[in-house]
C-alpha cells in the first residue's frame, strides 16, 4: 500500500478527530473551543510528542534504575514484519524499600547475525543506556534459544562471565511457560490430534461445508455452535479445540458422513478413549498454563503451581492404577478399557520425567525459594550458611511472626529491620526481582506486530520503541517537565 494513501488517511482521521473534540469542546466548555483548534495532529507533530514521552519514562527508568539493590532481565527475540531481528530486554529491579519497577529497558535491532554475542552486545548497550550496575544483575531469563544458553558463547554464559568480573553472580532460567509447553509435547497420542485437528480443518476450509454443519448444530440444539480452529502456536487453543470437538463427537460424526469426501470421525473405540484421555490431560494442563501466565508473578509462586502439578501427575497415577477416574470426567464418560490402562499410565509416567528434568534450573534453587515464601518453617541446615545465624533471629522474632501471617510478601519484607536481617533482606529483593518466564515479552512482541504491520512496515526502529515504551511502562510521562524542558508548543506546520 503506498505512502501517499497511508497519508492521506492519517490526516482523514486526524481532521475527522479533531472535529469532534471541537464539537465536545464547544458543549462542554465554549469559551475553549479556540484552543481546541489550534491543537495540532500533523503527523510530525503526533511523533514528536510521542518521543518526547517515551524520552520521559526512559529518563523515569534511568532514575530508579539507580537505586536499585537487586535487579534481573527477562530476554527475547523474534522478527518482525520487514524481517528485522528485534530483541525485547525487560527489567525488574527492587530497591532498599522494596518497591518493584518492571519496565522495558530496550527494543534492539540486530543488523547482522543473531548469535549469542550478538545479543550480548546488545543486552551491553541497554545496561550502560540506563546506567545500571552489572555487580546488581541478580538473574536472566530467556527462552531457551541456542543463542541464549548456549553453554560456551550463549547470552546467558556470557553475562554470567561479565557479572563475576564485577564480582556477583547471576540466576539463570529457562521461560517457566516454554518449558511447561515442552513437557506437554512429551504426551504423545500424536495421531489424534492430528486426525482431529484434519476434521475441523476440512469442515471450515470450505464456506458451504461450514455454514451446512453450523446449521445442523442449530437443528441438533448442541452445546456449542461451532468448532474451533486449532493453532500450532498457541497451546492454549489445542485444549479448547479438543473439548469442542469430544463434546460434538456424534454431530460431527454425522455430519461428516454426509459426503464421501469428508474426512471421517474414527469409530474405533480406543481411538475414543484416547481422546477423551487427551482431553483431560490436555485441559489440566491448561489450567497451569493460565497460572503461570501474568507480568507480576513471584517467581517461588510460579514453581509452586509447578510443583503441585507434579503432584497431581502422581495422584491420577494413583487413581488411574486402580481404575478410579474421579479425576478423569471424559475418560470416565466414554469408559476405560483394561489393555489401554498401562499405555495411560506409560504417559503419565514420562510426564512426570519430563518436569523433573525440565525444571531442573528451578528445583536447584527451591530451598532459596522457601526461605523467601516460608522463612518461618524452612530447616535452617538446608539453607547457605551465611544466612543461617539470621535466619535463626529471625524465627525467634515472635513480632515479625505476627507480621508475616498478616501481611503480603512485599510488605513484610518491607517491615524486616535492615539493621539486623540484611542478608535475609539481600536475599528477599533478589528473589522479588526475578523473572520466572518471558511473557512480558511474549506480550510486547503483540504490541510490536500490532504497531508495525503491512500498513506500517516501513516504521522506523527507534519510533517503534518509543511507542512500545509507552504502551508497556507502569510509568506516566511527566507532561508539565516535557512542557517546560522542550519550549512553547507548536501550533501548525
Amino acid at each position: 500500500m503506498s505512502t501517499p494513501y497511508l497519508r492521506r488517511r492519517h490526516d482523514a482521521v486526524v481532521e475527522h478527530s479533531k472535529f469532534c473534540v471541537e464539537v465536545a469542546a464547544d458543549t462542554v466548555c465554549p469559551n475553549q473551543t479556540r484552543a481546541f483548534s489550534h491543537i495540532s495532529l500533523s503527523r510530525n507533530t503526533v511523533t514528536r510528542r510521542v518521543e518526547h514521552m517515551a524520552e520521559d519514562i526512559r529518563d523515569q527508568i534511568v532514575q530508579r534504575a539507580g537505586r536499585f539493590a537487586a535487579f534481573s532481565i527477562a530476554c527475547d527475540e523474534s522478527t518482525d514484519i520487514s524481517d528485522s531481528a528485534q530483541l525485547l530486554i525487560f527489567l525488574r529491579g527492587v530497591n532498599e524499600d522494596f518497591e518493584v519497577c518492571q519496565e522495558l529497558a530496550g527494543l534492539e535491532t540486530l543488523k547482522g547475525t543473531t548469535k549469542g554475542t550478538d545479543v550480548f552486545m546488545a543486552v551491553q548497550r541497554v545496561m550502560d543506556r540506563n546506567s545500571l550496575k552489572w555487580e546488581n544483575l541478580s538473574g536472566i531469563t530467556t527462552d531457551g534459544a541456542p543463542a541464549m544458553v548456549g553453554k560456551r558463547v550463549g547470552l546467558t554464559t556470557l553475562v554470567s562471565d561479565k557479572v563475576r568480573e564485577f564480582g556477583g553472580s547471576v540466576l539463570k532460567y529457562h521461560c517457566i511457560l516454554h518449558q511447561e509447553q515442552l513437557c506437554a509435547k512429551s504426551i504423545g497420542l500424536k495421531n489424534v490430534m492430528q486426525d482431529v485437528v484434519a476434521i475441523v480443518n476440512n469442515i471450515r476450509s470450505k464456506a458451504l461445508s461450514h455454514r451446512q454443519f453450523k446449521a445442523l448444530l442449530d437443528e441438533m440444539e448442541a452445546q456449542y455452535g461451532d468448532v474451533l480452529y486449532h493453532q500450532e502456536v498457541r497451546w492454549l487453543s489445542r485444549g479448547k479445540v479438543l473439548r469442542r470437538f469430544f463434546e460434538l463427537r456424534e454431530e460431527i460424526g454425522a455430519f461428516q458422513a454426509t459426503k464421501k469426501n469428508n474426512i471421517q470421525v474414527p469409530s474405533d473405540k480406543h481411538w475414543i478413549s484416547d481422546l477423551a484421555f487427551l482431553v483431560d490431560i490436555t485441559e489440566l494442563l491448561n489450567i497451569l498454563n493460565l497460572q503461570l501466565q501474568g507480568k507480576d508473578q513471584i517467581i517461588s509462586q510460579l514453581y509452586d503451581h509447578v510443583r503441585a502439578f507434579k503432584q497431581k501427575l502422581l495422584l491420577l497415577s494413583r487413581h488411574l492404577s486402580t481404575g478410579n477416574l474421579a479425576h478423569f470426567p471424559s475418560l470416565r464418560e466414554v469408559g476405560l478399557m483394561e489393555e489401554d490402562k498401562p499405555k495411560y499410565l506409560d504417559i503419565l509416567s514420562n510426564l512426570v520425567v519430563e518436569f523433573d528434568n525440565r525444571f531442573k534450573d528451578f528445583q536447584e534453587n527451591a530451598t532459596a525459594f522457601e526461605l523467601f515464601a516460608q522463612p518461618f518453617s524452612v530447616p535452617v541446615d538446608a539453607v547457605s550458611e551465611e544466612l543461617q545465624m539470621e535466619l535463626l533471629e529471625l524465627q525467634a522474632d515472635s513480632d515479625l511472626h505476627s507480621k508475616f501471617r498478616e501481611l503480603t510478601l512485599q510488605d513484610f519484607y518491607r517491615r524486616v529491620p535492615a539493621h539486623r536481617y540484611a542478608k535475609i533482606r539481600k536475599h528477599a529483593q533478589v528473589m522479588l526481582s526475578l523473572f520466572g518466564s518471558t511473557y512480558v515479552c511474549e506480550q510486547a512482541f503483540s504490541l510490536l506486530n500490532l504497531n508495525k504491520c503491512k500498513l506500517r512496515n516501513a516504521l522506523s526502529d527507534p519510533h517503534l520503541s518509543d511507542i512500545l515504551t509507552l504502551s508497556v511502562s507502569e510509568l506516566e510521562p511527566d507532561v508539565e517537565r516535557i512542557l517546560k524542558t522542550k519550549g512553547r508548543l507548536h501550533v501548525s506546520h
